[in-house]
């Protein structure tokens, strides 16, 4: 789908001051007030360009330290690529690579025309995705499609005179034509992306469900092969215009295959390999054709007999050299810990130019939020970048403050760059250890190895990583073989990765860690599979338990869910009825933690104890995505970190989430998880201390009783921010800020519970849109009777209703199927009847 406007972004995707996004919670259950310049549609994620997550993730342009997007020369002697951020040429047997471009625009899918003189190419500059052409020798780029939506992929026609590009400027993604003489641009496939015009001029495949080809005189379309595709398929005409390459992903990975323009059985052309190749383009002789490659997020260039082959058959382009347009050095990137040694750490590279780099090999990767591009690097890492000022920034979870220098890189030479990381809270030294519920290693992106995702792990310090495993429409994301329920091998004493399952249903979904065993089916309420219908989620929670795990519910709302219709979306108010669900990912990258919390607020008011995690919810083999550990759970553990041990602190509730501070409350000498029982007739107020010490710049510490903001304790602009946020820079480690502090009575007069949250803007160091952190609720109950609000049971009885209406208008395999959800719907009304006549 096409994605909204979100939280803290206007429409056109750039960022909201934090003035005019900010929530000014009163009442984080009901009284979501926003200001008048917030009343867009908010909704989750921190996308680039205003586009779904798939799209930016899979579908757009990106920047990589191996070649991408090849294109021929119409000649035959030249293949065109993109690599850090500009276009380059390379002699088609391999040798020294030209660059066609410079920066600071960032530059990607060249096109070449069909009298060899110009090359077409889409360029990022000010934020946003645009057509131009350049010399074929090189030069400055022309615009040719300019518009504020999104316009990529160049395709020319045959006889040159016009050019096919994909753009949002019509709402969805769809296909248009540039006419060079009138300059005018021609809406052609109202919902197509990657169009290919035949060698005749009268064809045009594209990918829209599936391949298809359109008659461009008669406007007719036909479906050439239908096969789910994730934005790859990119085909590519033979110089016959008798036959098409594409990608396929029937096979788990990203194939290419040859078919028929005139339909048929396609033919496996890159054969004998689990890895992803993709991109394929055809020599103007129809001899071979050039693709590229992917390990471990990075591209290798590869060309191959028409007829395909093994890998073995493979002939890889090397580049001996490259020639850039501007002057360049290196710099020598050293990152150490607190004792001195080198570090494993996320950097970001920022030459004069504008642009950012990525050393030789390495995954580039990108942040949504700001457009930060980063790498990770085991200590110590080269980087070749244009001469001139460089500032590097290192930074490692959220336990250590970041470093930062600036240095002159001379043309020719090299600089070197020593950063010094210093903890600005030691937590596992007081048991909290951090992990992440959500990860996923394996999503449609480039491919990882295990050892390439453990270095991403252990780089972002995230102690507990559960990796699920799961299934986008019908393919698998992920590897059958890796669900053991013991950690990966690759694990150590301070760094474990486990994967674990995803269920991905119509009306929610459920991730189950801790298993071994797989709960089937993956998917559930999918059109155009055999799991069309909607079903319980009671088996997940029971098949996690029976193999002692636990399943919770992972990104709950994409906005604030303001009537049960919208709660509805997913079956958490049903399940907590049944008394299902062992934790509640407030946070994550595809959910709104605010809109999140409300709906938590509501089921603790009802009387559920369901404890407070986070999980990002990345992919982690693309390369526009945060990092791992975006939104993280802090669990307190007694003894050895273990994930046992870690999923019972979490099934315990001693827990705190967080996208970037760190938080910690007490409430009269208890802890998130912990129970204080009170007479009675017992003093109002509770003793609370709470503390936040960030990374990342916070606008506020709140006191949350019962889903009311009772007490908030505001930053101070020089003393409670920590200034690494606000100036990148500085030079050497960022000194911690003064801790945020909140300390004194909380009237708590009626029980029920005791939270801290804190609220800050986007920033350079937070992967969500905005930095935001909670703990568990410390539960309080007075004499024999638990808090209940009244208010709450009755919306989630009303959510109750909506589900059951989904349900009754739902198309079912049989009546008995039917029967037990109403079965169910009917138990969990009766649940909320009962909890209504004890609630205040």
């Amino acid at each position: 789908m096409i994605r909204q406007p979100q939280r803290g972004h206007a429409a056109n995707g750039c960022p909201v001051p934090a003035s005019s996004w900010r929530r000014h919670a009163r009442s984080g259950a009901a009284a979501l007030v926003f200001t008048a310049a917030a009343t867009l549609a908010l909704t989750a994620r921190p996308n680039r360009y205003g586009h779904s997550d798939r799209e930016e993730r899979h579908l757009f342009p990106a920047v990589s330290t191996g070649p991408l997007d090849p294109a021929w020369s119409p000649d035959g002697r030249w293949l065109a690529f993109s690599l850090r951020g500009d276009i380059w040429k390379v002699p088609a047997e391999g040798g020294e690579a030209v660059a066609l471009t410079r920066g600071p625009a960032y530059h990607f899918e060249p096109a070449w025309s069909p009298d060899g003189r110009r090359i077409a190419l889409t360029l990022d500059a000010g934020g946003n995705l645009e057509i131009g052409v350049i010399d074929a020798d090189g030069g400055e780029v022309a615009r040719i499609a300019s518009h504020a939506r999104v316009d990529i992929e160049p395709a020319w026609s045959p006889d040159g005179q016009s050019l096919y590009f994909v753009s949002a400027r019509g709402g969805g993604l769809g296909i248009y034509r540039h006419d060079f003489a009138t300059g005018r641009d021609t809406l052609v496939v109202a919902r197509g992306i990657q169009p290919a015009v035949s060698p005749d001029g009268k064809l045009l495949a594209y990918e829209s469900g599936g391949l298809r080809l359109l008659d461009l005189a008669s406007g007719e379309s036909r479906l050439l092969r239908a096969e789910e595709a994730e934005y790859r398929m990119r085909p590519a005409w033979t110089p016959d215009g008798q036959s098409l390459l594409y990608v396929t992903e029937d096979r788990g990975s990203n194939d290419i295959r040859l078919i028929a323009a005139a339909g048929g059985a396609p033919v496996e052309l890159t054969v004998e390999t689990d890895g992803h190749e993709q991109e394929p383009a055809v020599s103007p002789d129809g001899k071979r054709f050039a693709f590229v490659a992917f390990r471990d997020g990075v591209p290798a260039l590869y060309t191959l007999p028409l007829a395909g082959g093994r890998k073995s058959a493979w002939q890889e382009v090397l580049i001996s050299a490259r020639r850039p347009l501007q002057a360049t050095g290196r710099v020598r990137i050293r990152v150490l810990g607190p004792d001195g040694a080198p570090m494993s750490a996320r950097v970001y590279v920022d030459a004069s130019d504008g642009r950012s780099y990525s050393p030789e090999g390495a995954f580039h990767r990108a942040m949504m939020t700001l457009d930060r591009h980063y790498f990770h690097i085991g200590g110590e890492a080269v980087v070749e970048v244009p001469a001139g000022r460089t500032s590097i920034e290192a930074l490692r979870g959220f336990e250590y403050g970041p470093a930062s220098t600036v240095v002159e890189v001379p043309a020719g030479g090299v600089a070197e760059a020593e950063l010094r990381l210093v903890r600005v809270l030691d937590l596992p030294a007081r048991g909290w250890y951090s992990g992440d519920t959500h990860l996923h290693d394996l999503h449609q992106g480039f491919g990882l190895s295990h050892e390439a995702f453990f270095g991403q792990l252990v780089a972002e310090d995230l102690h507990v990583t559960q990796a699920l495993i799961h299934m986008d429409g019908t393919r698998l994301m992920g590897r059958w073989e890796d669900l053991t329920g013991a950690p990966q091998p690759l694990s150590t004493p301070t760094h474990i990765l486990q994967y674990a399952q995803e269920f991905r249903g119509a009306l929610g979904h459920v991730a189950l860690l801790g298993v071994g065993e797989y709960v089937l089916p993956f998917i559930a309420g999918q059109s155009g599979t055999p799991y069309a219908q909607h079903t319980l989620e009671n088996r997940y929670f029971e098949g996690a338990h029976a193999q002692g795990g636990i399943a919770g519910f992972p990104h709950p709302y994409l906005r604030l869910p303001e009537t049960p219709g919208a709660a509805a979306g997913t079956l958490i108010a049903l399940d907590a009825a049944l008394g299902l669900g062992d934790y509640y990912d407030m946070a994550a990258l595809y959910s709104d933690e605010l809109g999140s919390a409300a709906f938590y607020y509501r089921l603790l008011n009802a009387g559920f104890r369901i404890p407070a995690t986070a999980g990002t919810d990345n992919f982690s083999d693309v390369w526009r995505d945060p990092p791992v550990g975006s939104a993280r759970t802090y669990a307190r553990i007694d003894g050895a970190l273990s994930v046992p041990g870690w999923l019972d602190a979490v099934r315990r509730g001693r827990t705190f989430l967080s996208t970037g501070p760190l938080l910690l409350i007490d409430v009269a000498g208890r802890q998130p998880g912990d129970e204080i029982v009170l007479p009675g007739n017992a003093k109002a107020n509770l003793q609370v201390r709470a503390e936040a010490v960030s990374i990342t710049p916070v606008d506020s510490l709140q006191i949350v009783v019962n889903g009311d903001v009772v007490r908030t304790v505001r930053a101070a602009r020089a003393g409670a921010r920590v200034t690494a946020g606000l100036r990148p820079e500085a030079v050497g480690p960022v000194e911690p800020a003064a801790p945020l502090v909140f300390e004194g009575a909380v009237p708590v007069p009626r029980g029920g519970w005791v939270a801290a949250r804190v609220l800050g803007p986007a920033s350079r160091y937070v992967g969500d849109d905005y930095a935001f952190a909670h703990t568990g609720p410390v539960n309080v109950r007075r004499g024999e009777r638990r808090y209940l609000k009244a208010e709450d049971v009755a919306f989630l009885a009303e959510t109750v209703d909506s589900i059951g209406a989904r349900a009754e208008r739902a198309a079912w395999r049989t009546e008995a199927e039917r029967a037990e959800f109403r079965a169910a719907v009917a138990q969990a009304r009766r649940a909320y009847r009962e909890l209504g006549s004890r609630a205040q």
